[in-house]
């Protein structure tokens, strides 16, 4: 039901045209209501001005300088700016001449840097100068250790001075980042008990990007979020096959710049974990998340070193190279196309991991995956499904999952009594999958007992998805039990012995 703006909120009748073109629904205008500035009408961060920048860079400068009674001016000037200094790929070569000649330039970029010990100098790499050795001085790098932790999106000044270092010419003179400052958990949390569990869900999802009226079912509304679960739970390693256009890596590429996704192609030791000749540490140490996309794709240089790494990793959140051992908490994703039947995964496959690379179809690799997300019961991505509404700045909810991180609610989940059999691998996934849910859905930690064991059930059942497969690859090892809260006798994946 589409509503209109009543007198008694804080907006006047100037902002009625905004609302006019973007009008907003019920949830809309109560989420407008209470986190203000918090939120963000996301139709607006798809205008064409902003293409060539993530989304919650787009949504970062909406949110900051788009005001409602003068958003077509507001939205115009972004336009032109975004134009001026975010160049595409053929006119980097007219900027580096703007460089030369005037001794600077100001662009937008995403800006990364690293520390040189050997030389004792800090480089910043711009892309789109094509420079990875643009000096940066300490007091810059302190006031932005967020260029060090994966990098950050921002207007940044280049200066050219050649005098102070030929070899290295270009200079880091200042950086203005686009993100907002820390965010304030406790008003994430106490905000919270002002919308229902249903009206929370459906926030979440406009928030990363989806429209909750093309998913109506609760169901699929919990398996959406739970594509979350790797940014809020430290360590969690989750799977998910299914056909093509569900987007199974949407709402980690679109949530948060501390997700890495590495899109098939080759993976190495010294990228994943740490190079040995310069000592860099990898992405597993860099960012939150690491997604395999088109895991079936993907290869692994040294590869016996690499997966057996990535075992210890996921069983420990340690990692060593050489004489290094590192301790980290990324979480992996693994997604990939597996064909179906109807909603189901097609009957040829002899288990549901076939459709990986050999060298994963291993059961000590697979015993250590926490969750196998069912992708065939998800929709596919239409226009109708992407969120136009109301939904949380997405740089602030980035921020706010990756923080959420801290919160632990396993002990809750704990308190719900399961079957026996079930193995310490068992119950870590269960643990961390349902902390992960309630931090996502219940950040404040007010849930009734119906809807933890909810929460609890659908862990359950995503690590029994896991267990299945491991009866089938390895039957002489893993038996068939049902992994289930003990009031609970069966779910959407029941044991192979019913």
């Amino acid at each position: 039901m589409i509503v209109t703006i009543p007198t008694s909120t804080p907006y006047s009748e100037a902002d009625v045209p905004l609302f006019d073109e973007h009008p907003l629904n019920e949830l809309d205008q109560k989420a407008h209501t209470i986190l203000g500035d918090k939120v963000v009408i996301k139709a607006l961060a798809q205008q064409a001005a902003f293409q060539g920048l993530p989304r919650y860079v787009s949504e970062y400068l909406i949110a900051k300088f788009v005001k409602p009674e003068t958003w077509k001016e507001n939205l115009a000037k972004m336009q032109a700016t975004v134009k001026e200094l975010l160049p595409d790929l053929d006119h980097r070569e007219l900027v580096k001449e703007r460089l030369l000649s005037k001794g600077e330039v100001t662009l937008i970029d995403n800006v990364d840097a690293k520390i040189d010990l050997r030389g004792g100098q800090r480089f910043a790499r711009v892309p789109t100068l094509q420079d990875s050795k643009v000096r940066v001085s300490p007091g810059l790098m302190e006031q932005h250790p967020g260029l060090l932790l994966g990098g950050l999106w921002g207007t940044v000044k280049i200066k050219y001075t050649p005098e102070i270092d030929a070899e290295n010419p270009n200079e880091l003179a200042s950086f203005t980042p686009f993100q907002i400052g820390p965010p304030d958990l406790n008003f994430y949390r106490e905000k919270r008990s002002q919308f229902t569990t249903d009206e929370w869900m459906a926030l979440l999802l406009q928030s990363a990007g989806y429209s909750p009226a093309a998913f109506p079912e609760r169901r699929t509304r919990l398996l959406l979020l739970t594509r979350l679960v790797a940014l809020v739970e430290r360590n969690a390693n989750v799977m998910e096959l299914g056909p093509r256009q569900t987007g199974k890596t949407f709402l980690l590429r679109n949530v948060s710049p501390r997700v890495f996704t590495i899109s098939g192609g080759k993976t190495t030791p010294a990228n994943l974990f740490v190079n040995l000749s310069t000592k860099a540490v990898g992405i597993l140490g860099t960012r939150k998340v690491v997604v395999f996309d088109e895991i079936a794709h993907t290869t692994f240089g040294d590869e016996d070193a690499t997966i057996s790494t990535l075992k210890d990793y996921m069983e420990s959140g340690q990692f060593s190279r050489g004489s290094m051992v590192f301790a980290a908490d990324a979480g992996l994703v693994f997604a990939g196309n597996i064909d179906v039947d109807g909603n189901q995964p097609h009957p040829r496959y002899k288990h549901l991991f076939e459709p990986l690379p050999t060298q994963l179809i291993d059961s000590a690799f697979q015993d250590r995956m926490h969750a196998y997300i069912p992708g065939w019961e998800m929709p596919k991505i239409t226009s109708a499904a992407v969120g136009k509404g109301v939904g949380f700045v997405t740089d602030y909810f980035g921020e706010v999952l990756v923080r959420l991180r801290e919160d632990n609610h396993a002990d809750r989940v704990r308190d719900v009594p399961l079957r026996e059999g079930l193995t310490r691998r068992d119950q870590t996934s269960i643990e961390r999958l349902g902390s992960g849910l309630v931090k996502l859905i219940y950040p404040d930690g007010k849930l009734t007992d119906a809807e933890l064991l909810e929460v609890v059930t659908l862990a359950c059942e995503l690590r029994q998805r896991v267990h299945n497969q491991l009866c089938i690859l390895a039957p002489g090892e893993f038996k068939p039990k049902l992994i289930a809260p003990v009031s609970v006798e069966k779910h959407m994946a029941p044991d192979l012995a019913k």
